[in-house]
């Protein structure tokens, strides 16, 4: 676990050299270096780090033994004629990369860039402390992106870090086509169509009053739904089961809802983009529920819960200055408790 303390302290030291007064050619290189590190400690990992790696080892290295017209007739076969089979569009991003590279240790490297370059990008761009930002990332949502999930995390890079630029810009086609790019990769990229069109709702009573009858609804009928939906979504597999639950999540992602919602006059007014903030994490509060019916919902509410690296800078910014260093200091040296209660471990390739 040491490694992970010795980022989030590295963070702190580059923050407090290169944020202390603002400007966007130190913020550009805070988020450099930021990035670098996070590039750096995925790409790095010893395979028994991270419960898929080993996995994707073996799916990397039978991907060499596919022939592109196999995976043409898989995609006619699933997309077209409706069979049974998920993801194919992550075996063919694999051969694409083999075209360069046959070496597992280099796709772990490029896994790591794709993923972390326009995270980087996303946080420079949204982000009014990115010091925050990627403090968050590195205690709450590293272990899925950075460690696990090498599917998804591709997907998550192109609907959520490159495709929320069109959805501010309101290019629609742009955005789909980038969603119809993630979605063979990893098909729950879909359940991020719905936020192209919700993300300008504006924050009013009536919307929250209906958001949160919605909340009830979905509380009381969740194993039907999520039974349904996933039915419909193709992962029948993901049955229910005993002892799921995300407690901790779900109560941090409902403390930071209303912290939002309380102080939303001043985050709107300080920066009206907020509203797509807020609205994300309304989403992923509401769909917080079904990962007590099966924990595989994180997979879907990821795509909106990672706005809150967005939103909990709005919420600093809302307090005067000296509220806000102690409001800020409060806030990492919970997210870093988080981390060391989960006792995470790591190693280098290199090591034993």
């Amino acid at each position: 676990m040491i490694i992970y303390l010795i980022n989030i302290a590295l963070l702190m030291i580059y923050g407090f050299f290169l944020l202390v007064n603002p400007s966007l050619k130190y913020k550009k290189i805070f988020c450099c270096l930021a990035s670098l590190n996070w590039i750096l400690l995925s790409g790095l990992r010893n395979v028994t780090i991270g419960a898929d790696t080993i996995k994707y080892e073996y799916i990397f290295q039978q991907a060499k033994l596919i022939s592109w017209n196999t995976l043409w007739n898989d995609f006619i076969n699933i997309f077209i004629k409706g069979s049974y089979g998920k993801d194919p569009g992550y075996i063919v991003f694999q051969k694409l990369v083999q075209l360069f590279t046959s070496n597992y240790r280099i796709y772990l490297i490029m896994i790591a860039v794709i993923f972390i370059v326009p995270l980087g990008i996303w946080i420079y761009k949204n982000s009014i402390d990115p010091l925050m930002s990627f403090i968050i990332y590195s205690c709450l949502f590293y272990s899925f992106f950075s460690i696990t999930g090498t599917r998804q995390t591709v997907a998550t890079s192109i609907a959520v870090f490159i495709g929320y630029k069109f959805i501010k810009e309101r290019r629609f086609w742009i955005f789909f086509i980038l969603l119809l790019l993630a979605m063979p990769i990893h098909f729950s990229a879909i359940c991020y169509l719905p936020f192209y069109f919700i993300a300008n709702k504006k924050i009013t009573n009536k919307y929250l009053t209906f958001a949160g009858c919605g909340m009830i609804i979905i509380l009381i009928f969740k194993e039907s739904i999520f039974y349904f939906a996933s039915k419909v979504a193709g992962y029948e597999q993901y049955l229910p089961d005993e002892g799921a639950g995300t407690w901790t999540f779900t109560t941090f992602l409902i403390i930071i809802l209303i912290a939002a919602l309380i102080k939303k006059e001043k985050i709107l007014l300080g920066n009206p983009q907020a509203t797509h903030y807020i609205n994300a994490l309304l989403i992923a509060v509401m769909l917080a529920p079904f990962t007590f019916v099966n924990s595989a919902t994180m997979r879907v509410i990821q795509y909106f819960s990672l706005f809150i690296m967005l939103l909990v800078p709005e919420i600093l910014n809302t307090f005067s200055k000296k509220e806000k260093n102690f409001v800020f200091l409060i806030a990492a040296a919970t997210l870093i408790l988080l981390l060391i209660r989960n006792d995470p471990s790591y190693m280098f390739f290199w090591q034993t």
